[in-house]
């Protein structure tokens, strides 16, 4: 039905009364509404109205003259469409035999007069909704039958078969595919429940049995697999699905589902199951997958590697399972092997934890006994360490080809700069007249500063003998603040942290300690264009076994940490992994030569020491520059592991992205007392978090993660709990980020990498309370 009416979207009411002032009151009350309203004075006005209108609801008095509404709404009814209207009569009848009257004539809805207008606009939207609703599910239900017949065809083109379980009568309707999957005859479309579970293997009848109770009774669906011994003594497997109709009650009323002989399937499962039983002693992924993608085999060592258990990949897509980047490539060489029936290669993947692993992969095309095939097998084995440490001989080995040939070129560049600097100051002394003096100052201050140039090449491609002698550092650090704050622009803040007055002596070149500060320095400086903090920093910090863990070049023992930290604008993290190699540079040309970090990783290195970077875009940078402490701090080693604080078996979260610093962690806290639980992102770390909330009594989370970063993991812990205690780690300390940190109700801040006593006393003073 459509209404003549141009605003199709606005509910259209029909107002039946033949007291004009009523009409009136009634109209004035439903536009109120946002309806439309159109009026007739009595019953048959209101059905030939009706018909020219087709309004979504009618009012209509029950006393009228010429046709009342009791003749009006049954005569409605009979009218095309009109059993569909709701119908709300007012009366000033009241009387139970005038409201059975109603019904009996049709009327969806009466009230009574006086009309109370809030109850009859009320009355309206009700019945407005729920016709609208009855309609919807009318035009669900005819679009459902429409797709009966499509259905019924899509599963035979499937070979599936249906079956209707009715429950009182105990009996089993069969479609011909499912009674031939069953092994009976076409032609045998109706068996009882006890006939059909009687064909069940002997073994699966007790499991069909529980299944189909517990389906039954939780409301779910039904997904089993069995075995059916057919005529002929044949064992088939048969795939059965079925979903239950319970009435009002909840009583079930009958069970429908599909079937599908899978026999050929299990067979192949069979056979691969036995082949590989012995292969699930290897380290290597075994994974075997059908041609239509569906991983039909998984070993243990395939758990091992990727994290996900058979149980849980077992008919899944493989395609489920690889990162979107790599899915391109993987489907190229699925077409490859096709063609050549073998492939290998290296391919880039992600485990269940989401990390990152490059694995070596073998495919094998596997062929039926007729010659076609049927699925393909991998053998995957995990080299990701192996890529990063030939990465890492690569890097080295570029660095010794470029630091054997700058050393050559440095040769040979200062033997050629040797004559020209002496032959200039020879003729300084012979040339009078301002013009050439001039030329030849210039002359000497750019062979000076080429000079100057080649010393660095020398320092990171060999290294420089400096003299090595007892130094304090903290005099070094007062010489550069005061050097950058006469030579930096005023829109850089310096600020030097207030060093501890007993801080260590290195053994160490104080030019070449002074040349790494100033190159910091200067990097800092031009990552802040716009202004910003430079931050200065020294301490003292014994690396214990837990640090090491953390950082491959780091060794036990007391170290002195130079922090250089800027506000600037970041490394992005496709450049961190090359700021060290010599002539890299993200600066235009002309200002900047990329041998400065090259210069400062040779220097530190030739000093024992190493160097961490921490950076994010638009937030700074921080370098640490570690340096081999001489201090007799081997007693104090001894008294701080005597004295560290012990935990008496709180639990404590930890929350980080990369695994050896949660391992390192949890091993180090159940060292000393705690019990540990750990989460790799922050997803997974709220998740643990609701269901361990009364026994956490801490949470220490990484401010910097894939998925979810820590502030919004902590915000969200907040949430569930605004008194949990939280200590935030990074690698990048910053006051921006410090005190970001304490906005969001951080109680205390540890940067990375930490010691075993630094996270505990950490730890225990937030415990404690103190934080």
């Amino acid at each position: 039905m459509t209404s003549v009416f141009p605003f199709s979207d606005s509910p259209l009411v029909l107002l039946i009364d033949d007291d004009r002032s009523m009409r009136l009151l009634l109209a004035q009350a439903i536009k109120q509404e946002g309806y439309q309203v159109v009026e007739a004075k009595d019953g048959k006005e209101g059905l030939t109205l009706y018909q020219q209108v087709h309004p979504d609801i009618i009012l209509m008095d029950a006393l009228m003259p010429i046709m009342d509404g009791f003749a009006c709404c049954a005569q409605l009814r009979t009218l095309p469409g009109g059993d569909r209207v709701p119908v709300l009569m007012i009366t000033c009848l009241d009387d139970p035999a005038s409201v059975d009257q109603a019904f009996v004539a049709g009327a969806t809805d009466y009230v009574t007069k006086p009309i109370h207008w809030a109850v009859l606009r009320q009355r309206v939207r009700r019945l407005l909704e729920t016709n609208r609703t009855t309609a919807e599910l009318q035009q669900q239900t005819e679009r459902a039958r429409r797709s009966e017949d499509q259905l019924r065809l899509a599963l035979e083109a499937a070979h599936m078969g249906t079956w209707n379980w009715d429950m009182s009568s105990g009996q089993v309707m069969m479609s011909a595919t499912t009674a031939h999957n069953l092994g009976l005859a076409p032609t045998v479309l109706t068996r009882s429940s006890e006939d059909l579970l009687a064909m069940v293997y002997p073994e699966d009848a007790a499991v069909v049995s529980q299944a189909t109770e517990a389906a039954i009774a939780s409301g779910t669906s039904l997904d089993i697999e069995l075995r059916v011994k057919w005529p002929d003594d044949s064992i088939h497997w048969v795939a059965a699905k079925g979903q239950g109709d319970y009435d009002a009650n909840g009583q079930i009323i009958r069970m429908l589902g599909v079937t599908m002989d899978i026999t050929e399937r299990k067979q192949a499962e069979q056979k691969i199951r036995e082949q590989a039983a012995l292969l699930n002693v290897t380290t290597d992924a075994i994974v075997v997958q059908d041609l239509d993608s569906q991983i039909v085999f998984w070993n243990q060592g395939a758990e091992r590697l990727y994290g996900w258990l058979a149980s849980e990949v077992i008919g899944k897509n493989v395609n489920e399972f690889l990162p979107q980047a790599a899915l391109p490539r993987f489907l190229q060489d699925l077409t490859w092997l096709q063609e050549h029936r073998e492939w290998q290669g290296a391919l880039n993947q992600v485990t269940k934890a989401g990390k990152a692993i490059v694995v070596a992969s073998r495919w094998t095309l596997v062929q039926a006994e007729s010659g076609q095939p049927k699925s393909i097998l991998m053998v995957n084995t995990d080299i990701t360490e192996q890529k990063k440490l030939e990465a890492q001989f690569l890097r080295s080995q570029r660095l010794e080809s470029v630091g054997t040939l700058a050393s050559g070129i440095a040769h040979d560049l200062n033997n050629s700069l040797a004559p020209i600097l002496m032959s200039v100051q020879l003729l300084e002394k012979k040339v009078q007249d301002p013009q050439s003096r001039t030329l030849l100052s210039i002359l000497e201050s750019n062979t000076r500063r080429s000079a100057d140039l080649v010393k660095q090449v020398l320092s990171f491609a060999r290294g420089l003998e400096g003299e090595h002698t007892l130094l304090q550092i903290k005099h070094l650090l007062v010489e550069i603040e005061q050097m950058v704050k006469q030579t930096f622009p005023r829109s850089i803040t310096i600020a030097t942290e207030l060093l501890p007055p007993d801080l260590w002596v290195i053994l160490g070149d104080a030019t070449q300690l002074h040349q790494v500060l100033m190159n910091l320095c200067v990097n800092a400086r031009d990552a802040m264009p716009e202004g910003g903090t430079l931050s200065l920093a020294a301490e003292n910090l014994w690396i214990d076994e837990n640090y090491a863990r953390m950082y491959l070049d780091a060794k036990v023992g007391p170290y002195v940490v130079l922090t250089v930290a800027d506000t600037g604008m970041g490394i992005s993290p496709s450049n961190l992994d090359k700021i060290f190699e010599p002539f890299f540079t993200t600066k235009e040309i002309g200002k900047g030569t990329g041998l400065g970090l090259s210069t400062v990783i040779g220097i530190v290195k030739g000093h024992g020491g190493f160097v961490t970077v921490h950076s994010q875009v638009e937030r700074g940078t921080a370098f640490k520059v570690y340096l081999p402490a001489k201090a007799t701090t081997l007693e104090r080693q001894a008294e701080v592991q005597h004295h560290l604080p012990k935990g008496h078996g709180e639990l404590i979260l930890v929350v980080d992205d990369e695994e050896p610093i949660r391992e390192t962690t949890r091993i180090s806290l159940e060292a000393y007392g705690y019990s540990v639980m750990t989460a790799n992102d922050g997803i997974e770390a709220i998740a643990v978090y609701a269901q361990h909330q009364q026994e956490v009594s801490a949470v220490l989370i990484d401010m910097m993660m894939p998925s979810m970063d820590g502030p919004m993991t902590i915000r969200m812990l907040q949430k569930l709990d605004p008194e949990v205690k939280i200590i935030a780690v990074s690698g990048l300390v910053s006051g921006y980020e410090v005190g970001e940190n304490n906005s969001i109700g951080v109680q205390t801040f540890l940067p990375k990498p930490y010691t075993a006593e630094e996270l505990l006393k950490n730890l225990q003073t937030i415990l404690n309370g103190k934080a």
